[in-house]
């Protein structure tokens, strides 16, 4: 799947947009998780304090090398944490019988991607029935980084978006001042 250039900045500058806990806490990323998939970890902004919240383990999904390699040493001693590269397309196609299915699934600030039913589809057959997808994203008005804004996905594209891969909104968290967030249940 084609990811669209979102202006990614320095790790420094990045982790200063948002308060991790804070997030996961509103999402329900509690400790009654058991795996947690980060997909598009980056740095590991969320996955890492994901680590230190659910159950089991956390594996982050990410196609570009050089953001793994920068989570792959902030977690080295991390025994919880599993990293792949790739596209979650091909490890959905690739995954069946190695990748658990998640109990919750991470699309943060993602879905500018070129196709996020599919990204959506991808991440409901990662989940069990029941499970859960969070979601944050930029808002849609100026804000310091971010995708542009012609390609910023509105709060209302993108429930319609995962209702067409059989989720269903169960709450909406605004994260000012330049996000908002969303969590969805897989229904089936």
């Amino acid at each position: 799947m084609k990811y669209r250039e979102s202006g990614m900045p320095e790790e420094a500058l990045w982790e200063n947009f948002f308060n991790p806990i804070e997030i996961l806490k509103k999402l329900e990323v509690t400790e009654k998780v058991n795996t947690l998939i980060d997909v598009g970890c980056g740095y590991g902004t969320f996955l890492i304090p994901a680590s230190h919240i659910v159950k089991e383990n956390v594996i982050g999904i990410d196609i570009d090398e050089h953001y793994l390699r920068v989570c792959q040493e902030r977690v080295a001693t991390n025994d919880k944490v599993r990293l792949i590269t790739g596209d979650i397309t091909d490890i959905v196609k690739s995954a069946e019988g190695d990748i658990k299915l998640a109990d919750y699934i991470t699309l943060f600030n993602i879905l500018h991607c070129e196709d996020p039913v599919q990204l959506f589809i991808d991440a409901a057959k990662l989940i069990k029935v029941g499970g859960k997808v969070g979601v944050i994203h930029w808002i849609n008005d100026d804000t310091p980084r971010g995708p542009s804004l012609e390609i910023r996905p509105s709060p209302n594209q993108i429930i319609k978006w995962a209702k067409d891969a059989h989720l269903s909104l169960e709450k909406q968290v605004a994260f000012p001042p330049y996000h908002f967030g969303m969590l969805f249940n897989k229904i089936n």
